[in-house]
């Protein structure tokens, strides 16, 4: 795949049907790839990855208490291309690199970390930096910047991690999530 640029919006539903059953939609155009729409559902507990020029993908979450993006842990079932990805995370990690996603998805080991302040990358253990993912603070825009050496299976991985919960990627994004989440339900989800 040769380097590309493109941007996804991020669309909220409107219609109360569309709000009942979809947390949020994420659409564009990923140059030779096509039309990408990221579509997190809230019944059931899903975000899937449509795009003709890419290999299909989801992320579920067995638990319907919660709301809005998917949750990263030992119950999440990421699948890219028929195959299913073993995920693991280190909360306790004081630095970026420790408090990543881990990624082994068949033959592949990638990580998914904070790199610098609104950024994330999607690194392969092999083959190094892949997809950076850049959105500023209150932009309904997420912009993506893809290198030559990133396949079909690396950006509808990337693509697919815009519908899990990566609040936790730093310290600071996970202590505001976890005073948020204390104060919207009344108790805590750390």
């Amino acid at each position: 795949m040769s380097a590309l640029t493109f941007d996804l919006v991020r669309r909220m539903p409107l219609r109360p049907s569309e709000q009942r059953t979809t947390f949020v939609v994420l659409t564009g155009t990923a140059g030779p790839s096509g039309e990408v729409t990221i579509t997190v559902g809230t019944v059931p507990r899903r975000a899937v990855l449509v795009a003709a020029g890419l290999p299909e993908g989801s992320i579920t979450h067995p638990d319907a208490t919660k709301q809005g993006l998917i949750a990263v842990d030992e119950l999440t079932e990421l699948t890219v291309g028929g195959v299913t990805a073993i995920l693991r995370r280190n909360r306790r990690s004081i630095g970026k690199k420790g408090r990543g996603i881990g990624i082994r998805l068949g033959e592949r080991d990638y990580t998914y970390l904070s790199v610098a302040p609104c950024e994330e990358e999607l690194r392969d253990s092999e083959r190094g930096a892949l997809v950076r993912q850049s959105s500023p603070l209150g932009s309904p825009k997420a912009g993506f910047a893809v290198q030559a050496v990133a396949d079909a299976t690396d950006l509808a991985l990337a693509l697919l991690l815009q519908g899990a919960d990566r609040t936790c990627l730093t310290i600071t994004q996970a202590a505001v999530s976890g005073v948020l989440s204390f104060l919207q339900s009344g108790k805590g989800d750390v």
